[in-house]
């Protein structure tokens, strides 16, 4: 048997007669429980001794207090009996006065320092009821404060409550719309992989792309304004009479550079279509 088990053993044979001890399971959280119980019931019942020690000897000493008090009014020739009705009543409210006060004796010190100290306990509770009244009114003006901003919140979060019921199906549909876009993204990119890769299988020239068409097509317009003035220099020369040998020149000349040109237009042009 452990030590905690005796301590708890004794304090219950102590407390309770050991016929009478209850049936209890031996395990460590009962011990702790029942050890905690038997060192608690010990501190009080010291306590109470030291109390109850203290009240015989106040007793004893209100006893002899008494047997001095009788022996001063025997000799004063002075009895309860003997007193007024107004001086019976003063003597038990200073007897009401001394308890309260928790007084020794009725002594006009002791009355003096009792009234003293009442008065700083009481001056110490009207500060303290200061003190707690300043903090009941702050907290009630944060109280205040905070209903209002929760009001605020509450209305907010409504408001925001109800634009999202109306915005839902427009973000819904957005949503839709962005997911659909999205698909299709992926769609042509996989279309421009693909039709990268045929071209690459094709090997095909570069001349033929947009940019190069575009190129020989700005070409071709600047052959054309170019041969533009040839013709019309060309038709003049055909005006001039037939018998003049140099406007033969000049003209087999303008022939010359027009079938050249032409002939460059025409490679270009059939390049645009090839």
């Amino acid at each position: 048997m452990d030590q905690d088990h005796i301590k708890v053993k004794l304090w219950l044979e102590d407390v309770i007669q050991e016929d009478s001890i209850p049936q209890y399971e031996i395990n460590s959280k009962t011990m702790s429980i029942l050890t905690q119980l038997a060192e608690r019931n010990k501190r009080i019942n010291s306590d109470t001794e030291i109390v109850a020690e203290d009240m015989r000897q106040k007793a004893v000493e209100y006893d002899l207090e008494a047997q001095r008090m009788q022996k001063v009014l025997d000799y004063l020739g002075l009895s309860l009996s003997s007193l007024s009705q107004s001086g019976d009543h003063s003597i038990k409210i200073l007897s009401d006065i001394a308890l309260l006060l928790g007084l020794k004796d009725c002594t006009s010190s002791s009355l003096l320092l009792g009234i003293i100290n009442q008065s700083r306990t009481l001056n110490k509770v009207l500060d303290d009821r200061a003190e707690e009244s300043s903090i009941y009114s702050k907290l009630i003006s944060k109280t205040k404060s905070a209903l209002v901003q929760a009001n605020s919140l509450q209305r907010t979060f409504e408001s925001l409550e109800e634009q999202h019921t109306l915005h839902k199906p427009v973000l819904e549909k957005r949503s839709h719309e962005t997911e659909f876009f999205h698909n299709k993204a992926k769609q042509y990119h996989k279309i421009v992989r693909e039709a990268e890769e045929y071209q690459k299988s094709l090997r095909l020239e570069s001349s033929i792309f947009h940019e190069n068409l575009v190129k020989k097509s700005e070409d071709v317009n600047y052959l054309k304004e170019k041969s533009k003035p040839l013709k019309d220099k060309l038709e003049i020369y055909q005006d001039l009479p037939p018998d003049l040998s140099l406007a033969k020149v000049k003209v087999e000349e303008a022939k010359l550079q027009l079938a050249r040109l032409e002939e460059q237009l025409s490679s270009n042009i059939n390049m645009l279509h090839s």
